[in-house]
Formats: structure tokens, C-alpha cells, sequence
């Protein structure tokens, strides 16, 4: 029997891991989330008596205390995997280039936050309060989301020079997941960035805006990888994802791992 704490859990990768998880009922499935009250939540949660749903903003340090304390009870004060899969993307600056961004202290401090918010400062307060339950499961695994558009060898063989603040967050994120490999090392406790590859997450009919995004970010990605041909389904990610999750091993912690188990192909 193992346990997996999932933060973002209402929707796209985070549902799906819990979706995924949940399907082995051995499983005890945490989903981490803003309103455990929605519908599409609680329904899941009433068709898997071994989900979970409990409220946790992990932007906000005393929600996500409250939520690891919630966990604890449920769980006996044991965790085997915690997966921070939270995010914030602000679609209204994602397509902007370095040179575009505003000189304006307030309006790109408000850029930056965003992601900053719940990849880096969520990810650090997420780890700290759940830290005291991974220190007492079996498996004692900590997974951040992150992202294969850090990889600077990437930026420069396809050229992608948008997506700065996302970016810059994940490639912060990947750092402070370094940093917790070296420090808890000794307590047997292994953390990794993990990369979901390019993933469609839309919900409902894409606009043409977006449609005319994807096949602009296509053709420079076909510039690493020429064989590709689009955005995977959740599914598949979250398929290969937890086939990493389940071989990681203090080899590859700390580092930065796609969904393919290298550091290398990123999609």
C-alpha cells in the first residue's frame, strides 16, 4: 500500500495522477486542491473511496499547513510521495520575448509572481509541510512538475525565447529541487524535477489563437525533435511520468528527468 499527496489535483496532469492512482485501490490518493467542494471533485472523489480531497492553497503557508496536517490524520502521519504539480500561467504574457517585458517595477514583479508564487514559493512551503510525513513513509519521494523549457541547450537549438517568467520559475524550481536532493540525502529521502512533456491541457474547443500558438511552438520544437508530431494526452503523460516516479532512486535526484526517463528528450 502507498500513498501519493498531489498538489493542483482539479484539473489537466494533477487530475489525471490522481485518476491514474487512484485506480490501484491499495492506493491511499491525497488530492491537494482550492475547493474540495466543486463538482468535478467531489464526484471523483465519491467513485474512489481511497481519494481524498482536502483544501490546500499551496501559495498561502498556513492553507498548505492546514492541508499537510489534514493528510497526517488520514494517512497516520505517513506520506510515500509527494507530487507538486501546482501552476500558474499568465496566458497574457506567456507569448512575450525578454525585450518585451514592461519597465514597470509593479507590472513585472506582477509577471513574475505568478509562477513564482506556486512553483518556487509553493513548492518550498509544500515540501516543508509535508516534509515531517515523507520523513516516515517507505518510498520518501518528492516530485516538482517542472518543465524541458529550462534546458538551456533547448532555448538555444529551437530558439524559443518566450515564455520568460513560466520559464524562469520552473529553472528557480529546479534549483531549490537540487538543493533539497543534497540536503536530505542522508535521510534517504529522493527529490526530482520532473518534466511532463508538451501535454494538451486545454479543456473544451481550442480558440484559433491557440490553435495558431501550438503550430508556431511545433515547428520550432521540430527543430530538436523532427519526428514530432504534437501535444500529448494527459494520459500518456501521466502514464510515463509515474513509470519515473515509481524507478526514481538517488541517481537521478535532483536532477531535472522528463517523462521518457532521460535528460534529454523532452518530448
Amino acid at each position: 500500500m502507498s500513498s501519493y499527496a498531489i498538489t493542483g489535483a482539479s484539473k489537466g496532469i494533477g487530475l489525471e495522477f490522481a485518476r491514474q492512482l487512484a485506480a490501484n485501490p491499495a492506493n491511499t490518493v491525497l488530492a491537494i486542491v482550492r475547493n474540495p467542494e466543486s463538482r468535478d471533485i467531489s464526484s471523483f472523489v465519491s467513485a474512489h473511496p481511497n481519494v481524498h480531497a482536502i483544501k490546500g492553497d499551496v501559495t498561502d503557508p498556513k492553507s498548505i499547513l492546514e492541508a499537510a496536517s489534514a493528510a497526517a490524520a488520514i494517512t497516520g502521519g505517513t506520506l510515500d510521495v509527494l507530487i507538486h504539480n501546482s501552476n500558474a500561467v499568465d496566458m497574457a504574457t506567456m507569448a512575450l520575448n525578454p525585450t518585451q517585458l514592461p519597465f514597470d517595477a509593479e507590472a513585472i514583479q506582477s509577471t513574475f509572481n505568478l509562477p513564482f508564487s506556486t512553483g518556487i514559493y509553493g513548492g518550498i512551503w509544500t515540501t516543508n509541510a509535508f516534509l515531517p510525513l515523507i520523513e516516515n513513509g517507505t518510498q520518501k519521494k518528492i516530485v516538482h512538475i517542472s518543465t524541458g523549457m529550462t534546458d538551456v541547450d533547448f532555448i538555444k537549438k529551437t530558439g524559443v525565447s518566450y515564455a520568460v517568467p513560466y520559464s524562469v520559475a520552473k529553472a528557480g524550481m529546479n534549483v531549490v529541487v537540487a538543493k533539497y536532493a543534497a540536503e536530505l540525502a542522508p535521510k534517504g529521502i529522493k527529490v526530482v524535477g520532473l518534466s511532463p512533456g508538451w501535454v494538451d491541457t486545454w479543456e473544451g474547443e481550442k480558440p484559433a489563437e491557440a490553435v495558431q500558438a501550438n503550430e508556431f511552438m511545433l515547428k520550432q520544437f521540430q527543430v530538436a525533435e523532427p519526428g514530432l508530431k504534437g501535444q500529448i494526452q494527459p494520459e500518456e503523460s501521466v502514464g510515463k511520468c509515474l513509470q519515473v516516479i515509481d524507478r526514481l532512486d538517488f541517481e537521478s535526484s535532483g536532477f531535472l528527468i522528463s517523462h521518457n526517463g532521460d535528460r534529454t528528450s523532452w518530448f
